[in-house]
């Protein structure tokens, strides 16, 4: 390419990017006599602190792209010949982890764009997240029948949850955002409940983000508004394709699908179409590993996928409570409350602290209680050790 000229854009215009590291390049030149537009993603942290901290979540991402990736892509190609059922894979042209030289580079995502998140997600937008998340559980599936040895090495390069696989260094703060959560449910016996582990948070992170014992994939573990981009033929939505790899785990499909149900919709919504979002996810898995000649009830039975959802959602629920204020808070505010996450020393600094759209946090928080409980999905199994 040649007559290079580039514009460089910190952030994004279109996401209110709680974190700093991204900048979007827009790129023009000349190629083969072609004009030729390109716009990247650049993931970089100038700051030699903040590379440091976000270290491991660059060799996660980079493991997913260059260890995980192909062996996806290859079989879709060769297997997966139902256009409807295949993954939109990121497209990452550029990944080091080499010490202080940290950087994912990834095109673009044309053609798609961001849900509001302060907008309620309707079935059309979430069926197909559920969809895309099937999808992406189906491969690890598919690749412990056909590729066993490829499946060993993803377990040990993902079997350890970056943020919560030693409790020791789970962020106490995270309590604080828990409590000023339970601070507004409105239901005294629920609250109770979920009051008697918030000293246990820390354990309930770690035990439900690794493996269990059987029926685990890699997740994509933070599956929420911000990475998740829609396209649209007119003003419906008819693909979803997600961002940000940073986090993904080893670990049960459940943990993917109860953090998006709990992060991203309401009662209201899940009252609805809760158990037939279960069936679109479990049918979409099941249609995926039939192209491969996999039945479903061989690699994770309805009954398996039934009894972790009671078992496992507790983790979604977790992490919702926990970040619940700040996702719902305007992009300033959602900032700074990010920022406070490594200061705060005590929970009535959190819990006094009142959003622009505190009435939206409450009405959310409460939501997703009352969802949880009335299903009967325990918080069992959290005593230490």
């Amino acid at each position: 390419m040649t007559n290079i000229k580039y514009n460089v854009i910190f952030g994004f215009e279109d996401v209110d990017s709680f974190a700093s590291g991204f900048y979007k390049v827009q790129i023009k030149g000349i190629l083969n006599g072609f004009k030729v537009y390109q716009t990247i993603i650049i993931k970089w942290h100038h700051s030699i602190t903040d590379r440091a901290c976000f270290r491991e979540f660059y060799k996660r991402e980079y493991i997913f792209y260059n260890i995980v990736t192909p062996v996806y892509l290859n079989i879709q190609r060769t297997l997966i010949y139902n256009e409807g059922l295949k993954y939109k894979f990121p497209n990452c042209i550029l990944s080091s982890i080499e010490y202080n030289k940290e950087v994912i580079v990834l095109h673009s995502v044309e053609g798609y764009k961001l849900f509001d998140r302060f907008q309620t997600l309707d079935f059309e937008h979430v069926s197909l997240v559920i969809k895309n998340l099937a999808k992406l559980h189906a491969f690890s599936f598919i690749t412990s029948k056909l590729y066993p040895d490829k499946f060993e090495e993803f377990k040990q390069q993902l079997n350890k949850d970056v943020q919560y696989s030693e409790i020791r260094k789970i962020p106490k703060s995270l309590i604080y955002y828990f409590n000023a959560s339970l601070s507004v449910i409105s239901n005294e016996k629920y609250k109770n409940k979920l009051r008697n582990n918030a000293r246990r948070i820390a354990f309930i992170l770690n035990k439900f983000s690794a493996p269990a014992t059987k029926y685990n994939v890699i997740c994509h573990a933070d599956c929420w508004y911000n990475n998740i981009f829609f396209k649209y033929r007119g003003n419906r939505p008819v693909e979803a394709t997600f961002v940000d790899y940073q986090l993904v785990r080893f670990a049960s499909p459940v943990t993917d699908i109860s953090y998006f149900f709990y992060m991203c919709t309401d009662f209201h919504f899940l009252s609805n179409y809760y158990d037939q979002l279960l069936d679109i996810y479990h049918g979409t898995c099941s249609a995926v590993l039939r192209e491969c000649n996999i039945d479903i009830e061989d690699v994770y039975p309805r009954a398996v996928f039934e009894e972790q959802l009671k078992e496992n959602s507790q983790f979604g629920l977790v992490e919702a409570l926990i970040s619940m204020k700040i996702i719902t808070a305007e992009s300033e505010e959602a900032q700074k409350m990010t920022e406070m996450k490594r200061q705060v020393t005590n929970d009535v600094q959190i819990e006094e602290y009142e959003i622009q759209n505190q009435d939206i946090f409450i009405n959310r928080v409460n939501g997703i209680v009352n969802f949880f409980f009335k299903r009967n999905y325990s918080l069992i199994d959290t005593q230490h050790p």
